[in-house]
């Protein structure tokens, strides 16, 4: 829906054309599935926009299990993203962010509910990506 022609994105970057970096947090990857086509809009918005650079920071890759029927197609689409690099950046979400977003821009969300310790798997997970 953000990078879809006339969106929320479009709209801002037509109305300040100074924008040059945008940051996105997401719970999961962009995928570009029939009925998504994430990954597609994504590379329109930056045709459009040649001057901005984007980063994504994501809590979970996006069907990307050989038991996806989508994860060979998400997988390339993904690569193909981060092929743009340094204009785009793909990240996963460091193991204590999510919490800390949640709880400062999401309203409504306790603090004391959210802490949950960092699993060591994911902490090496995050040092390899």
């Amino acid at each position: 829906m953000l990078f879809e022609v006339g969106s929320y994105l479009d709209a801002v970057t037509d109305a300040y054309e100074n924008i040059g970096y945008i940051i996105l947090f997401s719970n999961y990857s962009p995928c570009n599935e029939a009925y998504h086509c994430c990954v597609s809009k994504i590379y329109n918005f930056l045709l459009k926009y040649p001057e901005i650079t984007l980063c994504i920071y994501f809590s979970q890759l996006y069907h990307i299990q050989d038991r996806s029927p989508h994860a060979w197609w998400n997988r390339e689409a993904l690569r193909s993203l981060s092929s743009l690099w340094p204009r785009v950046t793909l990240q996963r979400l460091p193991g204590g962010a999510w919490p800390y977003l949640l709880c400062h821009f999401v309203y409504g969300i306790p603090g004391s509910i959210l802490y949950y310790p960092t699993p060591p798997s994911r902490t090496l997970a995050d040092g390899q990506n």
